[in-house]
């Protein structure tokens, strides 16, 4: 009888629970739904829901939901799966002139730092102004409180000795949002012809969108800093990948549902 109240323990639960937390944050689940902010709070609700239900009929369930979990893990880590999931999500089109470079938003620091994938789309769109493939360069901004891509970006341009336009199309919320946002700026200036710029997992969905509305578009991927996409060979790489590609599969499909990517790629 001791045995078995240890095993339904609220203090099992609690550690059964921030062990699913932490695997949920580990392979980034959570910004499959586009949720971008501090993922730490969910590993202590994960704690405290299984704390409270493994006192419950519901211990065996929890459980079982817990050790699920875990058994995806090991697949997402030491199979091929995530590379399954990604295939075919790069779009790389051969270099060509265009009127603009569009940088795809994404994180940025309060402070106006940049982070490593913002730095590196932004980095590989100056390069394409630098090769003269483009002669103004277009960004997308986040909503606030996250100030705007265009000081980092003139900052970085000025130390490299690049002189090119810049322009913001204003804030949004997703991909949607950027590609009529830019659609509106092109309209007014006269642009017909865009050099795509975003992370290499998210080019086939951007460039669709753009390409919906109207746009001649060169998709040119910037590097990525997170993973190594052309091996995937360590775990740690595969875990990384996993969320962005997962993302990337369900924006193909809600974005082909709704009718916002151009057509050869919303039927493929």
């Amino acid at each position: 009888m001791a045995w078995r109240r240890g095993r339904s323990s609220p203090l099992v639960g609690l550690s059964a629970g921030a062990l699913a937390g932490l695997m949920i944050e580990d392979l980034g689940l959570a910004s499959v739904v586009s949720y971008w902010g501090d993922p730490g709070p969910l590993v202590v609700i994960c704690a405290l829901a299984c704390a409270l239900l493994w006192t419950t009929q519901l211990r065996r369930l929890t459980g079982l939901a817990v050790a699920t979990l875990g058994i995806v893990w090991l697949l997402i880590a030491f199979t091929p799966l995530t590379s399954w999931l990604a295939d075919g999500l790069v779009r790389r089109d051969p270099p060509s002139a265009a009127d603009v470079v569009f940088v795809h938003a994404s994180s940025i620091y309060p402070t106006g730092e940049l982070s490593s994938t913002a730095m590196s789309r932004i980095l590989h769109g100056v390069e394409l102004v630098a090769e003269h493939q483009a002669s103004a360069v277009a960004l997308s901004d986040l909503k606030g409180p996250y100030p705007s891509y265009v000081g980092a970006t003139k900052a970085m341009m000025e130390n490299l000795g690049i002189a090119a336009e810049v322009q913001t199309v204003g804030t949004n919320l997703n991909t949607r949002e950027e590609a009529l946002s830019l659609a509106r700026l092109c309209n007014e200036r006269g642009w017909k012809r865009v050099l795509v710029v975003t992370s290499p997992y998210h080019t086939r969905r951007a460039c669709a969108a753009v390409e919906h509305e109207g746009l001649s578009v060169v998709c040119s991927p910037s590097a990525e800093t997170n993973f190594d996409i052309k091996g995937l060979a360590r775990s740690d790489g595969r875990r990384r990948a996993f969320s962005a590609a997962l993302h990337e599969r369900i924006g193909l499909f809600v974005y082909g549902w709704r009718g916002w990517l151009a057509p050869s790629t919303a039927g493929s």
